[in-house]
Formats: C-alpha cells, sequence, structure tokens
C-alpha cells in the first residue's frame, strides 16, 4: 500500500510541475478576507493568464481591482520556485508593505501545501525571500533607483507598475537583466496617459515590443455582475471608476478636461476615408475643397528610431482635421510628402518644424519651390 501511494505522490509531483493550473487548482490554498484558508479554485480568465504567462515571454496586465491577479502572479511564483532548478523571482512593489504582503502570500500557500509535494528545503526564510535548497529564491522589493539592477532574473513581476516612481528609469536598469532568456510579467490598474507602464501597454497592443497585453475589466469575473458593479461604485468618483473598475487610461489620471469631455471627444471619433502613402499611415478624413483654405502642420523626427514625424492638416474655414501622418520616415522623404500634401490641399500654408532633422526637411521643401511656407521674422527665412 505505501509504494502505491509513493507512485501516486510521483506521478502528482510530475503533473503539478508540468501543469501550473492543476498545481493551483489542486494543492494551493490561499487566505480569504472573511471565509479564511480556502482552495484556489481558478476561474477561466486566471487561467488564460497563467497560459499567456507561459506562452510569452514578457507579458503585461492592464487590471481591474478585485480579479485575484496579485494573488494568481505569487501562485505561479511559488510553482516556479518548487518545481524549478535555480529560478531568481523578483517582485517590485510601490512599498516595503506590499512587497512584504506578496511574501506572505506566497507563504500562506507553501504551507497549505502536502509536504510531500515540495522536494526542496526552505533554507531561508524572512519578510521579504523564500529561498529553496535547490537554488531557485523568491525575493520581493520596495521601488527604489536600483532595484533589481544587480540581479540576473529568471522572472521579474512589477506589482501596479502605473504607480511606481521613475518606473521609465527603473526599467532601463531591469530589462537588461533579463537578457538571459528572464521573463516578466508587469501589472496595474491605469493610473492616466504617459509613464512607462502604459507605453508598455500600448505599444504592446500596437505590436511595437515584445510584450503580451492582456486586459482584465471589471467583468471578466464571472461572480461580477451589473448588481455588483452598481453597488461597487456607489460611492465612486468618475475618476475613480475608470482607475479602479473601467480600466480607462484617459479618464483615470489628472486630466485638464473633465470625464464629459472625454466621452464627448471619443463620440465623435471616426474612422478615416482613406488610408495613403506607401506605409498607409496617411490618414485621410475630408479630400479638399475649392476654395477653401488650408493649414498644414509638421513635426519632424530623425525617421529611423522610436519618435514618429508627424503632420495635421487643418480645414481653417470649418476650423477641423482632414487629414493627419505618422510615420518613421526620413527627413527629406517627409519634406517630399509634405510637399504632395501641401499642394493637394490648395497650396497649404506650410508650418515645418525648422530645427535639427526639421532643417532637413524645410531645405528639401526649398528645394522643391513649394509655394507657401510659413517663416518668422525672427527666425531664418527659407
Amino acid at each position: 500500500m505505501a509504494i502505491v501511494n509513493k507512485q501516486k505522490q510521483v506521478k502528482e509531483i510530475i503533473r503539478c510541475g508540468k501543469d501550473p493550473i492543476y498545481f493551483m487548482k489542486k494543492y494551493v490554498k490561499i487566505q480569504h478576507p472573511t471565509r479564511g484558508l480556502i482552495s484556489f479554485d481558478t476561474y477561466p480568465f486566471q487561467e488564460d493568464c497563467v497560459g499567456h504567462f507561459e506562452e510569452n515571454r514578457f507579458n503585461v496586465i492592464l487590471k481591474s481591482r478585485q480579479l485575484g491577479i496579485s494573488t494568481l502572479t505569487a501562485s505561479y511564483a511559488l510553482w516556479m520556485g518548487i518545481f524549478q532548478r535555480d529560478k531568481n523571482i523578483l517582485v517590485i512593489a510601490t512599498k516595503l508593505g506590499v512587497a512584504m504582503n506578496f511574501i506572505r502570500k506566497v507563504k500562506t500557500m507553501l504551507r497549505s501545501l502536502p509536504k510531500w509535494l515540495v522536494l526542496p528545503e526552505v533554507v531561508a526564510d524572512n519578510k521579504q525571500t523564500i529561498e529553496f535548497s535547490h537554488g531557485s529564491i523568491i525575493k520581493a522589493i520596495p521601488t527604489s533607483d536600483d532595484a533589481g539592477r544587480s540581479e540576473a532574473l529568471s522572472l521579474l513581476i512589477v506589482d501596479e507598475a502605473a504607480f511606481v516612481k521613475n518606473f521609465d528609469m527603473l526599467w532601463m536598469g531591469l530589462y537588461p537583466t533579463l537578457s538571459t532568456g528572464g521573463r516578466a510579467i508587469v501589472l496595474s490598474t491605469p493610473n492616466g496617459v504617459g509613464g512607462q507602464y502604459y507605453k508598455l501597454y500600448t505599444d504592446g497592443v500596437q505590436g511595437e515590443n515584445e510584450f503580451f497585453p492582456i486586459n482584465l475589466p471589471w467583468d471578466v469575473h464571472p461572480e461580477h455582475d451589473q448588481e455588483w458593479f452598481d453597488k461597487e461604485t456607489r460611492n465612486m468618483s468618475k475618476r475613480q471608476i475608470a482607475q479602479e473598475l473601467l480600466c480607462d487610461f484617459v479618464a483615470s489620471g489628472e486630466t485638464f478636461l473633465t470625464n464629459d469631455h472625454l466621452e464627448w471627444i471619443r463620440e465623435i471619433i471616426k474612422d478615416p476615408r482613406e488610408r495613403q502613402h506607401e506605409d498607409r499611415n496617411l490618414w485621410v478624413w475630408e479630400y479638399p475643397l475649392t476654395g477653401h483654405n488650408y493649414i498644414v502642420s509638421a513635426d519632424v523626427a530623425r525617421g529611423d528610431s522610436k519618435d514618429y514625424s508627424t503632420c495635421h492638416v487643418i480645414d481653417i474655414d470649418v476650423g477641423e482635421i482632414v487629414a493627419e501622418y505618422r510615420g518613421k520616415i526620413p527627413p527629406d522623404r517627409f519634406g517630399e510628402l509634405l510637399d504632395s500634401l501641401g499642394r493637394r490641399y490648395n497650396n497649404a500654408l506650410l508650418a515645418p518644424e525648422n530645427n535639427t532633422f526639421g532643417y532637413t526637411t524645410v531645405m528639401k521643401l526649398k528645394e522643391l519651390q513649394y509655394p507657401n511656407v510659413y517663416y518668422a521674422k525672427n527666425k531664418a527665412v527659407y
């Protein structure tokens, strides 16, 4: 009988090591605020997240509150720490208390496991660290300028990344620590437009970085219906609702425009009639009209880096943007594009940037003899 039990245990260990969802659902227990210690019965959206963690090296999560994602990442970190050797797992949190709470979650899960399931011994155990005898370690630390810089990481978890101070500078130091094949899970509720977390997520959505974007608004939870939402939001402001539940970057931040104004802007946004140019980045909403006057404003970038060259065609008779371009294009070719666009829109008054890379664009317009370039008298005349 003992041999049979031993064989079952070995099979269970192997299965758990291969399948983190099975491990969580079958053996992990979590601390519920009102129900005490309960089994971690994962929901389908949580299981999908774990699937993404396994399939994608980099994941960025835009999430609502009360979805158990921090608990899920703690369970995933524990699974990796137990069943894989020599894994360096680092959690970065906004505050020391948040970092310590993450480790407390991991310890609660660890204590709930059958002793035969945890083959490595715990050789270090303190408020911020759990280390196993086979070389794996789970460490949680608060934000600092040099957080994690000297580490060679297997898994980096950044909790509430939108609220991490100077996350852009921090990320510059952290990213190289993943160069040996490390993985990253960056998660947060939104905190307005801008910042490193916002960039990681939005660039991930557009396919411009390696991050797989995961969007988890309040209603992905099967127990969150409209009645739940109405109850939760009864004493919340519009900004709080946008930040805590709707995963709305724009309405969650400190903005000059009110939420009503932003909603009005969203309602009047429409798709372009046509996408032109070789890169299809010239969007056209309205074609040129005889007798109308137009202005083309242009911002010039180098063309081969992360920044974009942009321009807007404005119909000044009706006060509307009728076309725009946003793309990575050399400054001289951008000049050719502006020349063509300006002539098409009734020889529009063309106002390009004339410093640094813009100088090349302006010289190209001069070479092409564009007839209507704006200039200021206290600047050089082109």
